[in-house]
């Protein structure tokens, strides 16, 4: 039975990517390609006594398409072939006002108490959570890779190794510091190497 998942918290994925094209110019026109991105974490699978995955979630606000699509190449997936076992779950919703909210927290907050902050969306966590649990109870998870810089997170953390699942904690790279409860918790952490960025990052040109 397959019983790898993938689970991206789509907040902490954007709020990283803007953290590059921060820090590193070279990023500022392109997008993450998801494809990639996942292809590059199941390469590592065959360490873990596994080589498959069962599906990856990618979690975002309701009606936040546009802001996803200025971030990353959106899969086309109705052509066939294109796309295996990776799904995009809009849920939730944004709070009034959020891409301000971003903004300000992006160039005004320091990086280390960005966290700290409350976030501009409701409904997503509790979403993520409720997957996971259920996916867990009946046996179906395996290990979990989850993609979240969110201490909220913790509780469900602990709740999936009650189950027997193991977690596993990743990132894009380290210059957004992980949360170190969430490293503490988690049974690894992983983050893409600046060669491997360079790959799944696709030029705009390319992407549109």
């Amino acid at each position: 039975m397959i019983a790898n998942y993938f689970f991206i918290d789509g907040s902490s994925l954007l709020s990283q990517i803007r953290e590059l094209q921060k820090k590193k110019s070279s990023f500022k026109d392109r997008k993450l390609d998801p494809i990639l991105f996942i292809t590059h974490f199941t390469a590592s699978l065959p360490d873990l006594q596994s080589n498959e995955y069962k599906r990856a979630v990618f979690y975002f606000p309701n009606e936040d398409e546009n802001t996803v699509k200025k971030y990353l190449v959106v899969p086309n997936f109705a052509k066939p072939g294109l796309v295996r076992d990776l799904h995009f779950k809009y849920c939730g919703k944004k709070m009034k006002g959020s891409e301000a909210f971003n903004k300000f927290v992006d160039e005004k907050v320091p990086s280390r108490w960005r966290d700290r902050f409350q976030k501009s969306e409701k409904g997503i966590d509790i979403e993520i959570c409720c997957d996971a649990i259920k996916l867990a109870s009946v046996g179906k998870m395996e290990r979990l890779f989850m993609f979240t810089n969110d201490s909220d997170f913790v509780p469900l953390f602990k709740t999936l190794k009650e189950f027997g699942v193991n977690v596993s904690l990743i990132h894009l790279s380290e210059l957004k510091g992980a949360n170190k409860i969430l490293t503490k918790e988690a049974d690894s952490y992983d983050v893409i190497r600046d060669e491997v960025l360079e790959r799944i990052f696709i030029p705009l040109t390319s992407s549109n």
